[in-house]
């Protein structure tokens, strides 16, 4: 399985800026939509070239995919609809018991959704769009960007219009089966896009990030389920505008950026009003590290009030990897103190300094070495990989919030050691997203405590 690009509108603005999106955007967040849609927009850019190359015109969508002489159902419960079998996949989002993953078919250029919550079965949840004025019968002018569940069946969609820069977004109550019009938002450019993240049924976020001369940010905020939408800051934290955002509450948040070559925060920035001002937050280091330690903070993850956050010390020669928990929302956070912490990977990483002029900047920081990758698969089971060359890759599952760590070396992987994206959904499942040539990715899923991996296929 490959991760192929949403289809997207031939503009100058998109090949004018994108080498900066792929520089400045390249990081998953929990659901790694950021990465995702900056390559979807690059890939999607190449293949309508070709087509109006070929062709003489600019396609606003392109024809669904054809079985014998009928197309293959698409929309909500159809749980016998499946993708073609040269759909490429790329995942929305991962947690609170479920998966989703949107399925473009380059012969198509059609987006399609599939939802599970057993990392084995997965079952269309496609909702059924309107056909927009202008747009011929059998072409696709959105394609599935992104999404955010609080439970397994409450969930919601975003979409955006190739075409132009508005978005469409879709609820969900009963796990996809059907599905309800809520007000969409915009990408604040041609080669922006639009992020959704959800603290409860209640309380939502959503994230606009503009790219370009005429692009800027925007945060927004809904208390009613999504009906309706307020904005809290046109730009609250400027130069932080790449970093994405996850809530505990109606007024407390946290800015993240994710691990990786380039992009290695030694901070993260919250806010305590909702959204309007943020400040640099960092938490004390532990008593067995120099006092001068900096870590690498991670994403943190909340359920109700109580909260975790990675954070990856590189000390001696090693990674000390040690987690902070909260109980009033992120207000006031302590280490864990279990005997197993902290966990050791054994792959020596050094922080470059940070610059003063760039104090917002969340890539300021970037490591010489591999730093681990960690995933949250709930407040109490913690995935670790150790990044490695083909065949050496190692994996740390942490269970009861640090009373147990079992560690495996994974045979059945390739090479790790590039820009990787992991999410672990429970102590069993995990997926990894590894590149491949051409703006591509593979995605390999674990079905017994990352033993052993396959390539995932729907």
């Amino acid at each position: 399985m490959t991760i192929s690009p949403a289809r997207h509108d031939l503009s100058l603005e998109i090949l004018a800026n994108a080498e900066l999106l792929i520089k400045e955007a390249r990081r998953k967040g929990r659901r790694r939509r950021l990465k995702g849609a900056l390559i979807l927009v690059m890939t999607a850019t190449i293949v309508i070239a070709l087509v109006l190359l070929v062709a003489g015109g600019v396609p606003i969508g392109a024809r669904r995919p054809i079985g014998g002489n009928t197309a293959p159902p698409t929309g909500a419960n159809l749980s016998s609809a499946t993708a073609s079998a040269t759909a490429n996949t790329y995942l929305l989002y991962v947690g609170h018991g479920v998966g989703v993953t949107a399925a473009y078919n380059q012969n198509s250029g059609c987006s399609e959704v599939f939802l599970t919550n057993d990392f084995v079965h997965w079952r269309n949840v496609t909702p059924p769009l309107k056909r927009t004025t202008g747009i011929p019968k059998g072409q696709c002018p959105y394609a599935w960007t992104d999404a955010s569940f609080t439970t397994p069946t409450d969930g919601w969609l975003l979409a955006r219009n190739g075409g132009s820069t508005d978005t469409i977004l879709r609820h969900t109550l009963d796990g996809g089966r059907t599905w309800v019009t809520q007000p969409g938002g915009d990408t604040g450019s041609n080669g922006g896009m639009e992020t959704i993240s959800f603290v409860n049924s209640k309380i939502g976020w959503r994230q606009q990030f503009g790219f370009g001369s005429n692009g800027n940010y925007a945060l927004q905020r809904t208390l009613d389920g999504g009906t309706t939408w307020s904005t809290r800051s046109p730009d609250a934290r400027s130069s932080c505008t790449f970093a994405q955002v996850v809530f505990s509450s109606a007024s407390v948040g946290f800015a993240f950026s994710n691990w990786n070559s380039v992009s290695n925060p030694t901070f993260l920035l919250r806010t305590l009003n909702g959204g309007v001002d943020w400040s640099r937050f960092t938490l004390p280091t532990p008593p067995s590290l120099p006092h001068d330690a900096r870590g690498l903070y991670g994403e943190p993850e909340f359920v109700g009030a109580d909260g975790v956050v990675p954070v990856d010390f590189p000390v001696s020669g090693h990674q000390a990897i040690f987690f902070y928990s909260t109980h009033d929302g992120g207000l006031k956070w302590k280490v864990n103190a279990n005997s197993m912490m902290p966990i050791i990977v054994n792959e020596p990483l050094k922080l470059n300094p940070e610059t003063a002029t760039n104090t917002c900047n969340l890539d300021t920081s970037a490591t010489s070495g591999r730093a681990a990758v960690i995933s949250l698969a709930n407040l109490s089971t913690w995935w670790i990989l150790e990044p490695g060359l083909k065949g050496a890759t190692k994996r740390f599952v942490v269970t009861n919030s640090g009373g147990a760590v079992s560690s495996f070396d994974i045979k059945d992987l390739p090479t790790t050691t590039g820009q990787m994206e992991f999410t672990a959904l429970n102590v069993n499942d995990a997926l990894i997203t590894l590149p491949i040539p051409y703006g591509y990715q593979t995605t390999y899923e674990s079905n017994d405590g990352g033993a052993t991996w396959k390539k995932l296929t729907l």
